[in-house]
């Protein structure tokens, strides 16, 4: 027996992953001004509680870490660190082990062909995991889902899968730990709905 899926219950896994791509970048680019504002106000703790709902998964409790010691554990976990980068935040690198690598470049060409391209005012990798959340969230802004499924399933999870233990055993804050361990989780959830 076949069950067609209510217009309502598309409209919220949009929802779901256009909101789960928006906190992905948020809590991966550098922490500034826009993070610090979502945290004190409880919008991002909102939006993570309503990405939870939908996909059925734990959400965790949001601290709003000062800006010093966010700016520090993501300098630590994502740029450089004493002990050793352990997590370097580029998807293809997560796949290839190189940065720039078949990854990086398949990523690039499938974007290219969906019509998005890297701001000239970015300044880091254009695989950074917080740039191709961006991307995927204009993808899913524009009514394409499938596309936007397809990079967060195919070039998003990878990461997540790789680097997800090792930010949260890292993570001195306690915001990146379980956060990551919480995007891991909804990724896999819409990874499992869309059966890739």
């Amino acid at each position: 027996m076949t069950v067609q899926r209510s217009a309502a219950c598309v409209e919220a896994d949009r929802t779901a992953v256009e909101l789960l791509l928006q906190i992905v970048a948020g809590v991966y680019a550098s922490p500034g001004d826009a993070l610090a504002h979502d945290l004190e106000s409880g919008t991002f703790a909102a939006a993570v509680q309503e990405v939870a709902d939908a996909l059925g998964v734990d959400a965790p409790d949001v601290v709003a870490p000062t800006e010093r010691v966010l700016q520090s554990s993501y300098v630590d976990l994502f740029v450089s660190s004493a002990s050793g980068l352990s997590s370097p935040p580029y998807v293809g690198y997560a796949v290839d082990g190189e940065l720039l690598g078949p990854t990086a470049v398949e990523l690039g060409r499938f974007l290219e062909g969906h019509g998005i391209g890297t701001d000239p005012g970015w300044t880091d990798l254009p695989d950074h995991v917080a740039a191709v959340a961006e991307a995927a969230g204009l993808l899913a802004r524009d009514g394409h889902d499938e596309a936007a499924r397809y990079v967060l399933v195919h070039f998003m999870f990878p990461w997540f899968d790789r680097y997800a233990g090792d930010v949260a055993s890292k993570d001195v804050s306690g915001f990146y730990g379980p956060l990551t361990r919480f995007l891991h989780a909804s990724i896999r959830e819409v990874r499992r709905g869309n059966r890739s």
